[in-house]
């Protein structure tokens, strides 16, 4: 026999293996079932293995942990073996049987001992300790890091526990010091993950997925972290960062993070009063102690800050997690702060009404500036000081920086060019002083926040980043208009140039701009845009390559205007429509720079292809003259200012060919056209078209969320004016106030007493290093006062969620119990039928039997004696399953005697409404008659003979 015929033989051998016998069918019917009699009598008779399975793989004890029998699996429990236990464990935890899964981690298998210290790690049967059978000692495996055996299986457990989110079950389990390990990062180049990468990567990507699932359960989470909240946040930006690298799994990685999310809006909804909100939002929550390795090691971007008001929030903002923001709970909180001293401005939260206070602000702030300047212990201080008022002192501010520095740029554009002047009037040092002066007070406020958030946390904000660009162009902008105009004066003081004024050549000392109109009779206005020959000047400098410093300071002023006038959209978010709109404008212009990629493609493309094929026609052509001429003329056409005659030719101009062919001009003119026109459809029709349809599904995006979009954003520019700083605007912010001058004092009285302060004594010291201590000890106790209150706080909501998603679990198995009970109705039938049949069988048989002991002796009679015992136990049996099908019957015949009552009394009510004419109500009634029916129908058709 050839190996090939050989193997074929073995194959179809392995397909064609025989299937459960007799007993063993018999054997796990019974614990399907829960017969525990049937079951111990099988495995009496040890004609059985406890441990044979079926065609799904299910041993006996699956079958006992699926149909729930307690004093079935405890019998089953000693009989079969180790590994059968654990598959019964796994299989009581993905069916949710808790007190079934107490049991089995009774088992010795789950029992370990360190053999190093050879002390017990887990005792729980008092039985087993009493008697003093030790547990099974397993050695530690030295390849897994000292993890043994008993360890993985727990961790196996656990980790289907948490993924089916059943809090007792975690909890059991994770009582025996077992825990689940946070994966390596999956660019980890350790050996480990190297070797599990590479010998198979589908495994090492769903074991990845399995702890994340178990890792992002609210039950082991609950469990496990000091703060549930902040563990999700990690978890969350964890999965939006996987998301990104492991795009094969990112629908899964994208509803870990909806989960996380949901757990802590979930922990939110339990709490009952403020008090709680505010005490989870204070994020007080770790204490002053020694940070592990692991902390240490996380991004120090994503921290708490206790500086802040509500560090938590301000750490959801950091983190994105916008549905937590837009908690209502959590809005309440931060709208109560915003409004706090002056709830009844809670009308300037429409647009409108804020539209109208900023004119009246823009007259009123300044005052109550100076006032607080002047008296900042005054009663103004406390209205100043308040979230709101400093939003709209910053607006106001703001609005009448941006009125000074257009008009003194483009109105009174004179008073930067009379510095040169020896007369300059009072208002221009007015005026360009307060440019700086509020220039100034602005970076003052830009340096104070990079000093209270962080460079890190500053530069993550787009304003902020508009905010440094701005300051900075306009200030580079302004200091140019100061200094050259006095240097030009410098420069003309010294050199002394001549001018020609009516024919006499006069020594100038200043610019012609500074001469009187009355003693020149020049136009210093130009007005008229005429400019006299006598005032034709012109300055060179060296080196070359050095811009002319005002067209620089003009090219700056454009831009920092442009930045500053664009800043205006932050008090946008203040208005629901408008804070939509701003998000809106933001993720569409994102969506416009992806795809520019794309346009720059075909742009090259077709340039290249186009200035290739008229590079012998340059001279005859005025569109398509090189690569430099194709590319801008197929930019304004992407734009719709591109000529449709493009393509064409002028046949009055040579060619730059080898063979001057003149029909080569009519194909290129041909083939231009064609090349021209699918440009024009790729990329205005295709591309265009594209574009729009990305930024609708964007918009569509943003108005399905619009609610906490905006809250989120709203909730950024509020935090921004809920934070400590200064109560008045620039230009006020600069100017020191006696209380910032007391300050200094007091500041400076210690610093020169410490400098110039005599010896004390010895007790002195220790009394004040008492009371240094004395503080020091007062503030820890302090700290944690609070930690033990917000961590009181959160296992109250811990434990409110975890009853509330058990009620949850309760209520959908009360909506399934109707179908369920159908289901066990039918199965149970049809198991009694079979057992009928079975008895008829064995009744048969005993007839046999008993005319066959009649023909032979006495053995034959003890036989026969046997075999009636036994029938009389089958009969007792069928008399039993009778009794409670009759039973089920029964019920199902009352059941149904109280549909068809219903049904009289609805076909009654249908014959009235058909006598008033009411069809349509009629005909709705009889729609129910019917599903009442269908309801009715349900009763299953068990025949009892």
């Amino acid at each position: 026999m050839s190996y090939k015929k050989k193997r074929r033989l073995n194959v179809l051998a392995e397909r064609l293996r025989p299937g459960l016998s007799e007993s063993e069918r018999k054997f796990l019917d019974a614990a399907e079932l829960g017969d525990e009699s049937v079951v111990r009598k099988v495995l009496e008779n040890d004609v059985v293995s406890p441990d044979c399975e079926d065609t799904l793989g299910r041993t006996g004890l699956d079958l006992a942990i699926l149909s729930g029998k307690e004093s079935l699996v405890l019998y089953l429990f000693g009989k079969v073996s180790g590994p059968k236990v654990h598959q019964g464990l796994l299989c009581a935890v993905d069916n949710n049987r808790t007190e079934l899964c107490e049991i089995l981690l009774r088992h010795q298998i789950y029992r370990r001992r360190s053999v190093e210290t050879d002390v017990y790690l887990y005792m729980d049967d008092t039985e087993d300790a009493q008697n003093n059978q030790p547990p099974e000692i397993v050695e530690k495996d030295i390849e897994n890091q000292g993890a043994t055996k008993v360890d993985k299986m727990l961790k196996e457990a656990l980790m289907r526990a948490a993924i089916k989110n059943n809090f007792q079950i975690v909890q059991m389990i994770m009582l025996r010091a077992v825990s689940l390990e946070i994966p390596h990062d999956y660019f980890c180049s350790c050996r480990q993950c190297i070797d599990d990468r590479e010998g198979d990567y589908m495994v090492f990507c769903n074991n990845r997925l399995d702890t994340f699932r178990a890792l992002a359960s609210p039950a082991y989470i609950s469990l496990t972290e000091e703060d549930p909240i902040i563990a999700c946040f990690h978890l969350s930006k964890g999965f939006k960062r996987l998301q990104m690298i492991e795009t094969e799994n990112q629908k899964t990685y994208q509803e870990l993070d909806e989960q996380c999310q949901a757990f802590t809006l979930g922990l939110m909804d339990n709490c009952r009063s403020s008090d709680d909100v505010k005490c989870i939002l204070s994020g007080a929550s770790t204490r002053t102690t020694f940070s592990d390795d692991e902390d240490s090691s996380k991004d120090q971007t994503f921290q708490l800050n206790k500086g802040d008001s509500f560090p938590l929030l301000s750490l959801a903002m950091r983190m994105e997690q916008k549905r937590f923001v837009g908690h209502v709970k959590c809005q309440a909180q931060v709208s109560e702060l915003w409004f706090s001293g002056l709830q009844m401005l809670r009308y300037l939260n429409r647009f409108e009404y804020l539209m109208l206070a900023i004119p009246l602000g823009i007259l009123l702030l300044p005052i109550f500036s100076l006032v607080y300047v002047v008296a900042p212990w005054s009663k103004v201080t406390v209205l100043l000081d308040t979230p709101l008022m400093r939003f709209l002192s910053y607006t106001c501010s703001y609005l009448s920086f941006l009125i000074v520095i257009c008009l003194c740029k483009l109105k009174f554009n004179t008073i930067w060019l009379s510095i040169a002047c020896d007369d300059t009037s009072l208002f221009a040092y007015i005026l360009i002083g307060l440019v700086f002066l509020w220039i100034i007070g602005l970076i003052w406020e830009e340096v104070k926040q990079i000093y209270r958030a962080g460079a890190e946390d500053y530069l993550l904000s787009i304003w902020n980043l508009v905010d440094s660009f701005m300051l900075t162009f306009l200030l580079a902008s302004f200091t140019l208009d100061v200094v050259l105009p006095i240097r030009i004066r410098q420069m003309i003081h010294h050199f002394q140039p001549t001018m020609n004024a009516s024919g006499n050549l006069l020594s100038m000392t200043m610019l012609p701009l500074c001469y009187s109109n009355d003693v020149y009779n020049m136009s210093t206005s130009y007005q008229d845009c005429q400019a006299p020959a006598t005032l034709a000047m012109m300055a060179e400098w060296s080196p070359a390559w050095v811009p002319d410093p005002e067209f620089l300071s003009d090219v700056l002023f454009s831009a920092g205007i442009i930045l500053s006038v664009s800043r205006i959209s932050f008090i946008m978010p203040a208005n629901e429509t408008f804070g939509t709109m701003l998000v809106s404008f933001q993720r569409t212009f994102f969506d416009l720079v992806k795809l520019f990629a794309m346009f720059v493609l075909i742009l090259l493309a077709f340039t290249c292809g186009i200035a290739g094929l008229y590079a012998a026609h340059a001279c005859q052509t005025d569109s398509f003259k090189g690569f430099g001429g194709t590319l801008f003329l197929l930019v304004w056409s992407l734009l719709g200012f591109g000529p449709g005659e493009a393509p064409d030719l002028r046949h009055d101009a040579p060619m730059t060919s080898l063979t001057n062919n003149p029909s080569r001009g009519t194909m290129v003119v041909a083939l231009g056209y064609i090349l021209y026109g699918i440009y024009v459809f790729a990329a205005l029709v295709v591309l265009m078209n594209l574009l729009i349809a990305v930024m609708s599904n964007t918009f569509q995006e943003i108005q399905d969320e619009r609610d906490t979009e905006w809250k989120f954003v709203r909730t950024e520019l509020w935090l921004t004016f809920i934070e400590p700083g200064c109560c008045v605007a620039p230009p006020f912010n600069v100017i020191p106030t006696p209380r910032d001058l007391c300050a200094l004092i007091k500041t400076m009285r210690k610093f020169f007493r410490r400098l110039f302060r005599k010896c004390h004594k010895p007790k002195h010291r220790c009394t004040k290093r008492e009371r240094s201590l004395k503080k020091l000890q007062e503030k820890i106790e302090l700290e944690e006062k609070q930690y033990t209150a917000r961590q009181n706080v959160m296992c109250s909501l811990v434990r409110r969620y975890i009853l509330e998603s058990e009620r949850e679990k309760i209520e959908e198995g009360e909506d399934a119990a109707e179908d369920k009970l159908r289901r066990l109705i039918e199965n149970v039938a049809n198991k009694l039928d079979e057992r009928i049949d079975l008895i008829e069988k064995n009744l048969q048989t005993v007839e046999d039997n008993v005319n066959n002991v009649q023909k032979g002796g006495m053995n034959i009679q003890t036989m026969q004696k046997s075999e009636i015992d036994l029938t009389q136990t089958l009969i007792n049996t069928h008399e039993g399953y009778q009794t409670m099908v009759k039973e089920i019957w029964e019920d199902g015949k009352a059941f149904r005697e109280t549909k068809m009552e219903a049904i009289r009394a609805m076909r009654d009510e249908r014959l009235k409404l058909i006598e008033d004419m009411k069809a349509a109500e009629a005909q709705a009634l009889e729609d129910s008659i019917i599903d009442v029916y269908d309801e009715a129908d349900f009763i299953p058709r068990t025949t009892i003979n």
